[in-house]
């Protein structure tokens, strides 16, 4: 038994191997397509999953790479981003709908995603540094707002309609604000005083 659990492949999600010598095998799959509430556009996530080596074993590692827009009305399709290189971690619909509640109309989504190596260990995983980013509901519009986090602590739209993100970086809180509406639209940034007294 201990031989066996020693020589078994072991699964990790959201990682993706950046050393491609250490690579075994790699292989793309397209999930199942989804309605966006809010757009008529449908959405599926492309899964990279590759296989690499690790002592006498193997080890898959799952990560999503970029998702694939089609729009029925005029037969058309996209991609969210320009290139698979980058490891996508959440993608968050604004309004949130609670479980069992109706679902609200998407205005925005907003995007982390890992696009560099930051801790030198040859992997994209949750531990290197982080962007944010927005898009509209059918995939358009993708603009990073923030190219360096180690966190998204919240992403709300606030009362009057704004778009409110606060994220931190070390000890350093930060919050950005635009209209969703515009994704194009003047950012609003500013440092969220943490001091305790």
């Amino acid at each position: 038994m201990l031989l066996k659990d020693a020589m078994r492949t072991r699964q990790v999600d959201n990682v993706a191997n950046v050393a491609l010598g250490e690579v075994q095998a790699s292989t793309a799959e397209l999930g199942s397509f989804e309605e966006i509430p809010g757009s008529s556009a449908l959405r599926a996530p492309l899964t990279v999953n590759q296989t690499y080596a690790l002592g006498s074993g193997s080890k898959e590692a799952g990560s999503t790479r970029n998702y694939l827009y089609f729009e029925p009305a005029t037969r058309s399709a996209s991609w969210l981003r320009p290139s698979m290189d980058s490891v996508i971690l959440s993608s968050i619909a604004l309004p949130s709908t609670d479980y069992g509640e109706k679902k609200k109309d998407a205005i925005v989504f907003v995007h982390v995603t890992i696009d560099k190596d930051t801790n030198s260990d040859d992997r994209l995983t949750a531990s290197d540094t982080k962007r944010i980013a927005v898009s509209s509901p059918n995939g358009k519009n993708y603009r990073v707002l923030v190219d360096n986090a180690d966190r998204l602590n919240e992403a709300t739209l606030l009362a009057s309609g704004r778009l409110l993100i606060l994220y931190s970086t070390g000890t350093k809180l930060s919050a950005i604000e635009l209209d969703p509406k515009d994704l194009s639209s003047p950012l609003t940034e500013y440092e969220v005083p943490t001091a305790l007294k």
